[in-house]
């Protein structure tokens, strides 16, 4: 007999991993695995973008509502901006107007001013050749001057100039006291009635009185008989007249001699105004032959009376008093320039 040997069960052969399977299997995996993230990266950031769409939406509709309002903002301005431009040319207008009234006034409130100065020049002109007052007329141009300064515009700036010229020459001329003589011969007329003529004065001053010791030692009829002479002595006077015609004047001549010598004192007074030295001194001539001749000279009134005659004869009327032509010519050319 056979012995069997031991069972030994058949042996599969071992099997050999497929590794490009396995690698395709991974590679699967993975691909899917990526997939799975990319979807859900993907619905991130469709939502994501769903909200930041949503928020943008609300902002776009902001904005909108903004740039409405912006441009309302911008209609309402522009509206208002021709509202003021309208205004302004309207101001503009009236403006302009105003300004051309202005120049219009001030033109003519020049005009008048100018034919006032014009005036006053010729007023000053007609003093000085009519009365010889240099004085007035300085103070006419002076007085012009000085309105002219307050001005200050350039337009004057010749009329300054002749005026300042003009002032020059009456500066320089010799000066006659109108005034002071006039006021002499004023007060020389009107003491004329005062003045004592010859007739008038009848006796000198009596004698002076004895002292009393010297009267106590005269006997009572010496002194009777001194008092009986000196009253005979007041009764009857003689004294020596070279002028007999001057006692034979009536009280009517009496009057019409004071007059006569007011008369001429007033044509001396007329001639002072007028610069007229030859009637000037003919007049003081007259009045100084009536004074000498009718009133008495002894009296200390006539003989101030002439000694102010004698002061008034030393004045000096033939001056040569100066003209201001410069200044006429000046204002007028200024009215001229001015119309045109």
């Amino acid at each position: 007999m056979t012995t069997s040997s031991p069972y030994t069960p058949p042996t599969r052969p071992a099997r050999k991993l497929n590794i490009p399977l396995l690698l395709a299997l991974a590679a699967l995996l993975a691909t899917g695995w990526q997939w799975l993230d990319t979807r859900h990266t993907l619905d991130t950031l469709s939502q994501e973008l769903a909200q930041k769409a949503s928020s943008a939406s609300g902002i776009s509709k902001e904005v909108r509502s903004q740039a409405e309002r912006a441009d309302k903002t911008a209609r309402d301005n522009s509206a208002k901006l021709a509202a003021l431009d309208a205004r302004v040319d309207e101001f503009s207008g009236q403006s302009a107007a105003l300004n051309s009234m202005y120049q219009e006034l001030s033109r003519n409130r020049e005009d008048w001013m100018l034919a006032e100065i014009e005036h006053a020049l010729n007023l000053a002109g007609q003093q000085l050749q009519l009365a010889g007052n240099i004085s007035a007329a300085l103070a006419t141009l002076e007085a012009i001057d000085a309105r002219l300064a307050k001005l200050d515009k350039p337009q004057f700036i010749p009329l300054r100039k002749a005026l300042g010229q003009d002032l020059g020459l009456l500066k320089a001329a010799p000066a006659v006291d109108v005034v002071g003589l006039t006021v002499k011969l004023d007060r020389l007329a009107s003491s004329a009635d005062s003045l004592p003529l010859t007739i008038d004065h009848t006796r000198s001053s009596p004698a002076p009185a004895a002292s009393s010791h010297a009267a106590s030692t005269v006997p009572a009829w010496q002194r009777l008989g001194e008092q009986l002479l000196d009253d005979i002595g007041q009764l009857i006077r003689v004294r020596r007249m070279d002028k007999p015609e001057a006692l034979l004047l009536s009280p009517e001549q009496a009057f019409f001699l004071r007059e006569n010598l007011k008369l001429h004192l007033l044509g001396a007074r007329i001639a002072v105004l007028q610069h007229q030295d030859g009637p000037f001194r003919a007049d003081l001539a007259a009045s100084e032959r009536y004074v000498q001749h009718y009133f008495d000279t002894q009296s200390s009134a006539t003989h101030t009376w002439l000694a102010t005659l004698n002061e008034i004869k030393t004045a000096q009327l033939s001056v040569r008093v100066p003209d201001i032509t410069a200044s006429l010519r000046a204002v007028r050319a200024l009215q001229g320039r001015t119309q045109e």
